[in-house]
């Protein structure tokens, strides 16, 4: 029966090793792991349980962990796979770190990279790799898809780079240390949508920059969204609040697609040339678009400007008002400045066989239209050029000849005859209405 004695005692030993791991209180370790994190992180941090396990592989896991004041991060679980072959060393190796189900309050962001400082002393622990799956960025009015991150460490201890993917696979991005606080990105999408403000579809889109506990630095943006071609930098500063500027220039852009991205209510069709300068603040990162600042110029080629009849309101003695209709062009250009939900577009230029117009259009933050257009029309062998007074609504816009050019018209046309006489009437009212509205002011 010796053998029966001898597989019994292996038996006892093998179920020793297997269950003493769930005899130890490993929850008593909790108030001294959650110090250390503490002091490494600088920040508070909290564990909900902590066990040990065998199977698949020897790990501690840990569940409902929060760091920060305001569990402004909170992780479902964590995985610590240790190299067991250095358990006896003076440098403890942890293989793998894996963190699934996180979400990251976006005012943590700026804190995180010193948490992958190497402290300069003498290393106890020794973490290899770093993984955090189904990444949640939490910001309100920021849709932000779902990502995954493996973080390599150095055999010092320091970050080597880490590699950042979306979940749907649209987004990569890889970051690696150039010094001790900045870090070199690499962006690259396909078929990404914006996820702040206006919620631009890019077909491709190639990122250059810099980060650091301050700012994110974008030195060169190379996109293509819409058949055309975006190009430019920006910086995102969130050192007091959050900050946003930078330069945009685009090419060849189809506006039917962009335009509905700004909830407009214009109707303006055309190959799109722009260039913009513009300034976001906010309390808050989703709060960025609220109140813009973007100035610029445009051209706009070969389009159709939906609900203005420009050739059928420079007819001032036939018609005193004028809705819909649509003008065609060749190139629609001028100046442009938003500021916060108020729009000023000035030196407007259209061009377009027998029409030129140009004049300066106000839209407010109710999309109530204001300004004046002068169109000149050819007529026969004569041009007549008609002042032209714009209101009404972007989706109504309205169109009428001032008082004055239609009282000119009348005369010049009774005196002279239409054509020349009709225009220089016109002219000549026009002339009188700005000197004496100009002393009024």
């Amino acid at each position: 029966m010796k053998w029966t004695k001898r597989l019994f005692i292996i038996l006892v030993v093998f179920l020793a090793v297997i269950g003493l791991p769930f005899l130890i209180p490993l929850n008593t370790y909790i108030p001294e792991i959650e110090k250390q994190a503490g002091e490494k992180l600088n920040e508070p941090v909290k564990i909900g349980s902590l066990r040990f396990s065998l199977v698949p592989m020897p790990h501690v896991a840990l569940e409902r962990i929060t760091i920060g004041a305001q569990q402004e991060v909170r992780i479902a679980s964590v995985k610590v796979s240790p190299n067991l072959s250095s358990l006896f060393s003076t440098v403890k190796i942890l293989r793998n770190i894996d963190l699934d189900t996180i979400s990251i309050r976006t005012d943590m962001l700026g804190k995180m990279p010193a948490w992958f400082k190497s402290d300069g002393g003498p290393q106890t622990v020794r973490i290899e790799k770093i993984g955090l799956n189904h990444v949640t960025l939490d910001s309100p009015g920021m849709a932000l898809p779902l990502f995954s991150v493996v973080v390599n460490m150095n055999s010092d201890g320091g970050l080597k780079n880490a590699l950042l993917a979306s979940d749907d696979g649209k987004l990569k991005l890889d970051a690696t240390p150039i010094s001790d606080s900045d870090f070199d990105l690499k962006l690259s999408a396909q078929q990404w949508r914006f996820p702040v403000g206006p919620a631009f579809q890019f077909d491709v889109l190639n990122i250059a920059g810099v980060v650091d506990s301050e700012a994110l630095r974008l030195k060169d943006i190379d996109g293509k969204l819409y058949g055309g071609t975006l190009k430019g930098a920006a910086e995102l500063n969130w050192k007091s609040g959050w900050r946003l500027k930078g330069d945009l220039k685009s090419q060849r852009v189809a506006l039917e697609s962009l335009l509905p991205l700004f909830n407009s209510k214009a109707r303006v069709n055309g190959r799109l040339n722009a260039k913009a300068r513009f300034a976001m603040n906010g309390r808050t990162a989703s709060q960025l678009a609220d109140s813009p600042n973007v100035d610029g110029d445009f051209s706009i080629h070969n389009g159709v400007l939906h609900g203005f009849d420009l050739a059928r309101a420079a007819q001032p003695i036939k018609i005193k008002e004028v809705r819909g209709g649509q003008t065609a062009f060749e190139e629609f250009s001028g100046i442009f400045n938003v500021a916060g939900k108020d729009i000023r577009l000035s030196k407007l230029n259209i061009s377009s066989g027998v029409l030129n117009a140009n004049g300066d259009v106000d839209i407010s933050s109710s999309k109530q239209l204001g300004g004046k257009v002068y169109v000149e029309v050819k007529q026969g062998v004569s041009l007549v050029s008609v002042p032209l007074r714009v209101s009404g609504t972007l989706q109504d816009p309205v169109m009428f000849p001032t008082g004055a050019a239609v009282t000119g018209a009348v005369v010049g046309t009774a005196i002279l005859g239409p054509g020349v006489g009709t225009s220089l009437g016109v002219q000549a009212a026009d002339k009188l209405e700005s000197w004496f509205g100009g002393k009024k002011k």
